[in-house]
């Protein structure tokens, strides 16, 4: 759900219909989501406690190191991990120890020459405080470390800060915080260095979303947008969470404010017009979706919506031309060939509707609507008759609930001669809605000369 312009990569994602931008779940620089990998011990059998005593490691880190920012009017955390290739891959633990230890012992410089406090936040990411800092200055101090890491151990650092105060995240937040803004800078590439902003909020709401929790994800989307409430891929993203939820007022006036800062946005007018069509207004999930449509050619669920809401509105002629597009981006798909053959079966272009058909019902043997359509098409080209009657037989069996179905059965039957049959399939059709009424009499009728 994280927009480019900061260099992010992004992928185009469909979630129960709804589609949104996210980062990779997992990438070349991505960090560990919760449990990281067991790079180095942590807690009471770090080795780094040989060197240094009274380290806080894990849980111990947070207190404290919360303790110590709640001390000061201001402050800015810091969390750092070593992203060289040679350190997170070395299986040795031997011959990693003396790396790590040249870290810590770079930080525990730069932390002593700030009045600083430093520790082990997991076991393969240091922490670090800086009491009466901003970011600015924090920044300053983070790339200088990072330099000398680079120049006496030849090991790089990723770097995340977030500073205190911020919104209205309590000085534990803003531990957690530096941790998310160093996710952050793991997107960026080895080195790469990250302050807490919107966008770290929206990676962290994308794995929430990721990992179920829609609601913690909702959070980080709404503390984003306080941060940057003109962010397009936010807003995008916080209506596909209300989406979700099945809360369509609340996501469509996401999408529809996300339309206010940028009206070209693409995904918020697919989006949009989903929800339109969930709320059932049709007309107005038609116009979202039609002024997308010069914009997302590439997108196969936009061309899919919106060619199959035209269809099912009557209008063919303009559904062809898109339904045709999402074709081409999915042809193994069964649901968009079976469409295709209907759009062209539904302006009489019936040599067009046959391939596309026949294909579907390749990739689905048993879907009805295709063997129903293909049935009538070789009906309207009067061939094939007997296969033409199997398959809408076999489309009645499927589905014995769609009145067209039956419809088209009963022509087939009339038309093999078998009147009686064709009649309880007209009648059929009449009690499922279809208009059979001038076949039936027409039928009946029939059976009255012949009795005469």
């Amino acid at each position: 759900m994280t927009s480019d312009p900061r260099g992010l990569n992004r992928d185009l994602t469909a979630t129960q219909h709804f589609l949104y931008s996210k980062t990779p779940a997992e990438g070349t620089h991505a960090p560990p989501r919760s449990t990281p990998p067991a790079t180095a011990p942590s807690g009471a059998d770090d080795p780094l406690r040989q060197h240094y005593p009274g380290l806080r490691c894990g849980e111990a880190y947070g207190v404290r190191a919360a303790e110590k920012g709640a001390a000061a009017a201001l402050f800015t955390a810091i969390a750092l991990r070593i992203d060289t290739a040679a350190y997170r891959h070395e299986d040795d633990r031997d011959r990693r120890q003396p790396l790590r230890l040249k870290v810590a012992q770079a930080i525990d410089k730069a932390c002593a020459a700030n009045n600083a406090w430093w520790g082990v936040m997991t076991s393969d990411i240091f922490g670090c405080v800086f009491p009466e800092k901003d970011v600015a200055a924090a920044l300053a101090i983070a790339k200088k470390l990072q330099e000398q890491v680079n120049a006496t151990a030849e090991l790089s650092l990723t770097i995340g800060l977030a500073a205190f105060p911020c919104l209205k995240y309590t000085p534990a937040d803003v531990i957690e915080n530096a941790r998310k803004a160093l996710a952050h800078a793991f997107f960026m590439g080895p080195g790469g260095r990250a302050c807490f902003d919107a966008v770290s909020l929206n990676i962290s709401g994308d794995r929430c979303y990721d990992a179920g929790d829609i609601d913690g994800a909702i959070d980080e989307f709404r503390n984003a947008l306080r941060l940057d409430p003109r962010n397009v891929n936010v807003l995008n993203s916080l209506g596909v969470c209300f989406g979700v939820k099945q809360n369509y007022p609340k996501a469509l006036t996401a999408f529809e404010t996300a339309l206010k800062i940028n009206t070209e946005e693409i995904l918020a007018l697919y989006n949009a017009g989903l929800v339109s069509l969930l709320m059932d207004k049709r007309d107005k999930a038609l116009q979202f979706w039609l002024k997308a449509a010069p914009l997302g050619k590439d997108v196969f669920e936009l061309n899919f919506q919106a060619g199959k809401l035209l269809l099912e509105s009557g209008q063919p002629e303009k559904a062809q031309k898109l339904i045709e597009r999402a074709a081409g981006l999915k042809p193994e798909s069964a649901t968009v060939q079976r469409l295709l053959g209907e759009t062209y079966l539904a302006q009489r272009l019936v040599d067009q509707a046959i391939p596309p058909y026949k294909k579907a019902l390749r990739l689905h043997p048993n879907d009805a609507p295709s063997l129903s359509g293909l049935g009538r098409c070789y009906e309207l080209k009067n061939e094939n008759l007997d296969i033409a009657l199997a398959f809408c037989q076999q489309s009645v069996e499927i589905t014995p609930d769609n009145g067209r179905f039956h419809l088209r059965l009963g022509r087939l039957l009339k038309k093999n001669g078998q009147f009686d049959k064709a009649l309880t399939a007209f009648k059929k059709a009449e009690a499922l809605g279809e208009n059979a009424r001038e076949l039936i009499l027409a039928l009946e009728d029939r059976d009255v000369e012949k009795a005469s």
